[in-house]
């Protein structure tokens, strides 16, 4: 009997390379545009002499523009890691809370869409994303990313170092400002790093993200030799912001990348985002933080001494509000304040005294309870899909996705990023592979499957 032997090497050459590279690589630099949220505002100010004539507003409504034109290029979606339903759930919700917020609390439709704007936004583009699924490489995804870590983690540095906040704090024309946040420490001023982004905490994200590829990466044979090298230095980059929810982030991202990389029982990162939920609410209103801040050092109470004092302005507002507005909002949005507003702060009134720090009061008073549970729901079934793509191809990139989106719940106890963790699932969905394409792209020529992969049907033997 004949034997006849097949040559994969081509078929393997051309699964490697994905169709579509600089649309998706288009794509991908768009998305990250609209995290690191200040770097255009930076460069309109260079070319302009201080002026920025186009608002981020502006911009990130391009980016998604582009998405969607891109999309309509390749003509196709493939939802099938996408979670559709809980999706058109929030969407539905969304448009029924923007007719209710536009006629029954009187807020203009401007004012509906500048929140939807900073709270939702890639949630509700989050779709379009699928388009580029199988197109964009990841290995260069993760080199772009990495790279643009590097940059911004050199600014944070002299930032940090020099004590100087070395790029432009505030546009001439009023449409850009950054409010850098400071440290106090034995009575000096002290320059928390924010690098190019809104702010310290904004920053600190990236690096938390960058620390946990550096894990990933740490998985494949010889990995670790630029692996834990870039966790280090992303995690130095995390002290240098001097922001407590970032340590928080580092530490319960730093558990779930070692997880994902060389766990065997994947099945504990279920519940990992609960676990930082009830460590968050017990740091928040325990009084722990308060028993530790009696001298002015990083363990200073004032700031979670003021999220606790937003729970009394508005919980009693919101108490005393009708059984509607409790279920569908008071339409109450500060937008990216106190991060990058206008210059105009009278506009805001009260809200400029007391802070909305905490993502669960934010929507809540925004889309009332209803809509808390839809939106902490979809963000859920946007994490349950990164951990169960990670699981299923545990690449460097998705590793570092899946294990920041796993501090999403208790992120949300000190801040609102509800739009952050979107971006961040908007990449994943882009770099995932199709089945097919991804069976090969995640083998090196000559090497065989897993048996219980085989056994599973994904395999075939003969």
């Amino acid at each position: 009997m004949s034997e006849i032997t097949y040559d994969y090497g081509e078929t393997y050459r051309q699964i490697q390379r994905p169709q579509g590279g600089v649309l998706g690589t288009t794509a991908l630099v768009a998305m990250i545009v609209c995290i690191i949220n200040c770097a255009l505002p930076q460069l309109e100010m260079l070319l302009t002499g201080g002026r920025c004539p186009v608002p981020i507003a502006a911009i990130k409504i391009a980016s998604f523009g582009l998405l969607t034109l891109l999309t309509l290029t390749y003509g196709r979606l493939d939802l099938s890691a996408f979670p559709t339903g809980i999706w058109l759930v929030a969407m539905t919700l969304l448009l029924l809370d923007f007719a209710f917020l536009w006629l029954w609390q009187s807020k203009t439709p401007a004012e509906v869409m500048l929140a939807y704007n900073a709270y939702y936004c890639p949630l509700i583009f989050a779709p379009l994303a699928c388009a580029f699924t199988g197109r964009l490489s990841e290995r260069l995804a993760t080199r772009i990313l990495v790279g643009i870590f590097l940059v911004c983690a050199l600014i944070g540095w002299v930032q940090f170092i020099f004590q100087t906040p070395l790029i432009q704090l505030a546009s001439s024309d009023g449409n850009f400002r950054i409010y850098a946040s400071y440290w106090m420490q034995e009575g000096s001023t002290m320059v928390r790093a924010f690098s190019i982004f809104g702010s310290a905490l904004e920053y600190g994200n990236f690096a938390v993200l960058a620390a946990a590829i550096g894990i990933g990466m740490c998985g494949r044979p010889g990995g670790w030799i630029k692996g834990v090298p870039l966790y280090l230095f992303a995690a130095a980059c995390c002290y240098t912001t001097l922001t407590r929810a970032v340590f928080l982030q580092l530490i319960f991202a730093t558990f779930a990348a070692v997880t994902f990389t060389f766990g065997r029982r994947l099945r504990r990162m279920i519940w990992q985002p609960l676990i930082g939920l009830v460590v968050s609410w017990f740091i928040a209103f325990s009084g722990i933080a308060k028993l530790l801040g009696q001298t002015k050092t990083l363990y200073d109470a004032s700031s979670l001494e003021l999220r606790l004092l937003q729970w009394e302005v508005y919980g009693a507002q919101f108490l005393h509000s009708t059984f509607l507005q409790k279920m569908l909002g008071l339409g109450f949005c500060q937008a990216d304040k106190p991060v990058i507003v206008p210059v105009r702060d009278d506009l805001y009134g009260k809200a400029s005294n007391v802070i909305v720090d905490n993502m669960y009061l934010a929507v809540t008073l925004h889309i009332g309870l209803v809509g808390l549970v839809v939106i902490v729901g979809l963000l859920w079934a946007m994490w349950w899909r990164l951990r169960a793509e990670t699981i299923k191809r545990p690449t460097p990139l998705l590793i570092g996705i899946a294990s920041f989106c796993s501090t999403f719940l208790m992120s949300g106890m000190f801040n609102v990023e509800p739009a952050l963790y979107g971006f961040w699932f908007l990449i994943a969905i882009m770099i995932l592979q199709r089945d097919a394409e991804a069976d090969g792209a995640y083998l090196q020529p000559g090497q065989v499957r897993p048996r219980f992969e085989m056994e599973q049907g994904k395999g075939v033997v003969s």
